[in-house]
């Protein structure tokens, strides 16, 4: 089987409560990851939502450093294929209040994807469910400014469509949409993403990963979504974006199921190479050409 590299899973949340869902991260390594990136998430009405999202972020490593199987990697050279490599990240720019100062404090952690948005707006950008048709704001380009200096990924899920035009036209970050489902095959659900917002993003080398939620699908196939990014713009664009333990809705249950994913796609006309490239190969382009620019 083909290794995964999944780009959106909210496990951290189950860390913290030491009970698990779609994911065991030790079972990881058995069940062809290669690596995830693990969402740290925030509810936006928590009273110190920052101070949370540092506790989260602890608990997690944590946990990761007393196994064997798996490690948290900071960049693209840190791979190690004996392992699944943990990447990092937040969901949600509702976790910062106005200084740049906390935005570094995680990098120091070792975050190295930022979801901008979640389903609210936020100082830095708005969110497809609230305002479609509104972008990033003074703040948000502000901050944009600074993170060029570091090997953070823009992840652009949950974002309005103007805010992922706004961010493509003055970001030099990679930016990714971690976990979206096409907008065009269930078009009565903001939250998935526009051909636009697409568009803008393949444009600047970036990859779409594809949700499983059923909701999120909207009748269609994970299959479905991935066909649409590769005839619609490029087989470089697809990736998988499971959502595991942020829905309760999946249709592919856990890590295992990506078997049967593979086994479809091949009878499909999916070369393995092509299958490689969703699974992890577009990804890790991403990942290679994030790098830090500062000293």
């Amino acid at each position: 089987m083909a290794n995964v590299f999944d780009l959106h899973c909210d496990t951290p949340h189950n860390i913290g409560k030491n009970k698990f869902n779609h994911i065991v991260p030790e079972k990881l390594h058995r069940q062809n990851y290669l690596g995830a990136v693990f969402a740290h998430f925030i509810v936006p009405k928590a009273k110190y939502p920052f101070v949370d999202v540092v506790k989260l972020i602890s608990s997690t490593m944590v946990y990761v450093n007393k196994k064997k199987n798996i490690h948290i990697v900071h960049s693209y050279k840190e791979l190690n294929e004996k392992k699944v490599n943990i990447i990092l990240g937040v969901e949600g720019g509702h976790i910062f209040d106005n200084t740049f100062k906390q935005i570094e404090v995680l990098y120091d952690l070792g975050v190295r994807v930022f979801t901008l948005t979640w389903n609210n707006s936020n100082k830095l950008a708005h969110s497809a469910l609230e305002t479609d048709k509104k972008g990033i704001t003074k703040r948000g380009k502000e901050f944009l400014r600074k993170l060029k200096n570091y090997n953070v990924i823009i992840d652009l899920s949950h974002a309005s469509t103007k805010t992922v035009l706004d961010v493509c036209g003055v970001c030099e970050n990679q930016v990714i949409a971690s976990h979206s489902c096409v907008r065009a095959l269930n078009p009565s659900f903001m939250r998935n993403i526009d051909d636009r917002a697409i568009k803008a993003i393949a444009e600047k080398g970036g990859v779409v990963g594809v949700n499983f939620s059923r909701y999120h699908l909207g009748g269609y196939s994970v299959i479905d979504h991935i066909d649409y990014l590769k005839d619609n713009f490029s087989i470089d664009v697809p990736a998988i974006g499971s959502d595991f333990d942020g829905i309760n809705d999946a249709v592919i249950k856990s890590p295992s199921g990506l078997k049967d994913l593979e086994k479809e796609l091949l009878k499909k006309g999916y070369k393995k190479n092509e299958i490689n490239k969703i699974f992890s190969g577009n990804f890790l382009r991403v990942l290679k050409k994030s790098v830090m620019r500062r000293e």
